[in-house]
């Protein structure tokens, strides 16, 4: 089993088909009948809860701890959130997995946090599982005519920070090696938080990397609803 390489043929041939299969598969339903799309939301959400399931019994079970595979990550949180939207349609699920999903969960994809690349069964775990988040929110804007407005943005990332507190708590009462959120160590691997302080400082760099990337998500809709109204 080789070393995960960002760069190799095989991470770079993968990666570039979850992101065709994001922006495409939702298209590809544009004209389906209602009962059809329900088919392909109901189909994302299945897969969601398969991923977590192995999540749970390979982190979890197999590791003879069963607290590194609860599903407390934050990309478990836009996993949830999705499927939360695509069964009810409300829509602060949806706002909660564009920001978060997208940015964790496209992190997740190009930088996956396995020791391993393809073929190794968490790898494309990994993928599949972060592939399905996007997907969903890929439904919900192309499908569903879903988007987010400024003071989204605000309300969204309040909410983090509050998650955010908690799960500092969480970590604490669970005690090593739990480690949600990444927020007592760095994720393993090659991934953006290597280039940032040693924990648990990482994580301060890790916020206010957010909080610029949930700003730069809204911009192009800023530019385009502030085109629109000239």
């Amino acid at each position: 089993m080789q070393p995960l390489d960002l760069l190799s043929t095989p991470h770079i041939v993968i990666v570039t088909l979850c992101i065709l299969g994001i922006i495409l598969i939702p298209r590809f339903f544009v004209r389906s009948s209602e009962a059809t799309k329900k088919n392909l939301a109901y189909t994302i959400i299945f897969l969601i809860l398969v991923n977590q399931g192995m999540d749970l019994f390979r982190e979890g079970i197999m590791s003879g701890n069963l607290k590194l595979g609860l599903p407390l990550h934050l990309c478990d949180f836009s996993s949830f959130s999705i499927a939360t939207y695509l069964l009810t349609k409300r829509r602060e699920f949806f706002l909660f997995a564009f920001f978060f999903g997208i940015a964790g969960g496209g992190m997740s994809i190009l930088t996956p946090d396995v020791a391993y690349g393809f073929p190794y069964i968490p790898y494309i775990q990994n993928q599949i599982g972060h592939m399905m988040i996007i997907l969903g929110v890929s439904y919900a804007m192309i499908l569903d005519g879903q988007r987010p407005y400024f003071g989204d943005v605000h309300r969204v990332l309040l909410f983090a920070t509050i998650l955010l507190g908690l799960m500092y708590v969480i970590n604490y009462q669970l005690g090593e090696p739990a480690n949600y959120w990444f927020l007592m160590e760095k994720p393993i691997g090659d991934n953006v938080t290597s280039f940032m302080r040693p924990a648990p400082f990482h994580i301060i760099d890790l916020y206010l990397l957010a909080v610029i990337i949930c700003y730069a998500m809204y911009l192009p809709y800023y530019l385009k609803d502030k085109k629109v109204l000239k």
